[in-house]
C-alpha cells in the first residue's frame, strides 16, 4: 500500500509540473532579419555623412513596390541599426516573407525594431499573417524622434489556421517604414496525448488502490 500511495504521488507531481512548468519558446527563421545581406549591386546611392542605401529588391523578402536597405551614417542625426550596420524600409508598400505552417495552439511572438526617424513620423507596420489574413498588428512604446523601439505582436493559432502559411509583413502609412532585428518566436502548449497519458495512469493507480481497499 505505501508503495503504491508513493506512485501515486509522484504520478500527481510529475502532472502537475508538466502542467506548470513554461513551455520554451523555438525561434523561427528569419531569412536576412536583419537585412546586412546586399542586392548584387550593393548600395549604389549616397546621402549625408557616410549615409547610402539601395532600392533594389531585397533579399530573402517580397517587395511590391519602393523598398530597400540603408546604411544611415548619422543621415539627419538618425542613429544607427540595431543589429549589424544596414536597415530595412519600405516607402510606398509591404515587404513580407512567409517563414511558417501554423500549428494549432502554437503562440507565435513576432518582435522587430521600428525606427522613429529624427526628420518623418514614425510610420512603420509591423504584422503577423495566416494564410493572407492579418491576425496580429504589433504595438510598442514610441520613445520619439531619433529612437529604435521595440514593437512586438503575438498570435495563437487556431485549429481552423493549421497548416497553413505563417507571414511576417512590413508597411507604413507614411512616408518610409524602417526596420531592423525582426525576430519570431513559437511556443506550443503542452502535448494533449501526454497529458493524457499522465491522466489515465493516475485513472489507473486510483482504480487499483481502490480494490485493494
Amino acid at each position: 500500500m505505501k508503495q503504491l500511495l508513493a506512485a501515486t504521488s509522484a504520478l500527481t507531481l510529475v502532472a502537475g509540473l508538466l502542467a506548470s512548468a513554461p513551455a520554451s519558446a523555438t525561434a523561427i527563421p528569419v531569412s536576412n532579419y536583419s537585412f546586412e545581406t546586399l542586392p548584387a549591386g550593393g548600395l549604389p546611392f549616397s546621402c549625408e555623412g557616410s549615409c547610402a542605401y539601395s532600392i533594389a529588391a531585397i533579399p530573402g523578402w517580397t517587395n511590391s513596390g519602393i523598398s530597400g536597405q540603408w546604411l544611415i551614417g548619422g543621415n539627419v542625426g538618425n542613429p544607427p541599426a540595431t543589429d549589424g550596420s544596414l536597415i530595412g524600409f519600405t516607402s510606398d508598400a509591404p515587404i513580407w516573407q512567409d517563414v511558417a505552417t501554423a500549428i494549432a495552439g502554437t503562440t507565435y511572438t513576432l518582435q522587430v525594431d521600428l525606427l522613429h526617424r529624427t526628420d518623418v513620423p514614425m510610420a512603420g507596420i509591423i504584422q503577423l499573417e495566416i494564410d493572407g489574413s492579418v491576425v496580429a498588428t504589433a504595438t510598442g512604446i514610441d520613445g520619439g524622434p531619433g529612437t529604435w523601439n521595440d514593437w512586438t505582436a503575438t498570435y495563437t493559432a487556431t485549429a481552423g489556421d493549421a497548416g497553413k502559411t505563417v507571414t511576417i509583413l512590413l508597411s507604413t502609412t507614411g512616408a518610409q517604414g524602417d526596420f531592423d532585428n525582426v525576430r519570431l518566436d513559437a511556443v506550443a502548449t503542452p502535448e494533449p496525448a501526454a497529458m493524457a497519458l499522465f491522466g489515465a495512469g493516475l485513472l489507473g493507480l486510483g482504480l487499483v488502490r481502490r480494490k485493494r481497499a
